[in-house]
Parts: C-alpha cells; structure tokens; sequence
C-alpha cells in the first residue's frame, strides 16, 4: 500500500472516530427510570448529554412498579438521537370465582384452577380464557388499569321455550 493511501485511511479512521459520537438524549414517564445501554447504566431519565455510536444498540429501561422497556436500535450517523418511552405501571391483581372444575388462562401464560388468585399485571388489555374438561367455554378482554379483583360468574345458558 503507498504512503498516499495510508494516509486516506488513517483520516478516514480518525474522521469516524470523531463523528462516530453521536449526542444522545432519553425522556422517560414516569421520571427517573434506570437506563442500560448495551447492559451498563448510563443513569436515570432525563438523560441529555449522554453520548452513542453508530451501530445496533439495546436500551432497557426499569423502574420498580413499572413494567420494563427493552427497545433495540440501529443509529446511523446523524447529529443527535433522541428517545422517548412510556412504561405502563404494573397493578396487583386478583381473580375470584364459586365455580368448580374451571381452568383459567390469561395471556397464554398464566394458568390456574383456584378459586382465587393473585398477579401482578402490566396495565392494558388482557385475554382471558376458560377452561372445563378441555374445552374452552369463555373468551373475553379485561382491563388492567387499576388494582381490582375480577370476579369470575359462569354464562347461564339461553333457556329453551
């Protein structure tokens, strides 16, 4: 290689270096979530001179009764990154019901036979299912969005004329 292109390259590699920082700035409600990139803390929210590089980066934000963010990235040279999340809050949560031999299911993850039951839930939709003797006998969508308990009354049947 000559001295010529030596030197173009090592500019070249300098000049990435130095735009290669880009200035990064992240917004977080509720305030003062713990923010990782790329698993090490850069602190709590508000950030606003933290600093990134071009590249494919993983943020996870946390705060203790929230539930957590993981939002993967991939920066492209440009003057500033700005970032804005929203964690939903988590709720406890109980379900009851007096029916007998029922199966519960929420979300295709939890599932129980008790007549009560407690969970933590992220605040928004959730689908529940029931179960007896296999089959699935009831469908619906609740809503998190606050404590509560869910108390859970089989359908009754259309009676026949």
């Amino acid at each position: 290689m000559t001295h010529r292109y030596k030197k173009i390259i090592l500019f070249q590699f300098i000049l990435c270096g130095l735009v290669g920082q880009i200035k990064l700035s992240v917004n977080a409600i509720p305030k003062r979530a713990e923010v990782q990139l790329d698993g090490k803390s850069i602190g709590k929210t508000t950030i606003k001179d933290g600093m990134i590089t071009t590249g494919e980066h993983q943020f996870k934000i946390n705060k203790d009764g929230y539930a957590p963010v993981t939002y993967d990235l991939i920066v492209n040279p440009s003057e500033a990154v700005h970032l804005d999340f929203f964690l939903n809050s988590i709720y406890k949560v109980k379900f009851k019901t007096d029916e007998n031999g029922l199966i519960f299911e929420l979300n295709g993850e939890h599932r129980w036979d008790n007549d009560c039951i407690r969970l933590k839930l992220e605040a928004g939709d959730h689908l529940l299912r029931v179960f007896k003797l296999g089959n699935i006998i009831d469908e619906q969508t609740i809503l998190v969005d606050e404590p509560k308990t869910f108390r859970y009354f089989l359908k009754k049947p259309i009676s026949e004329e």
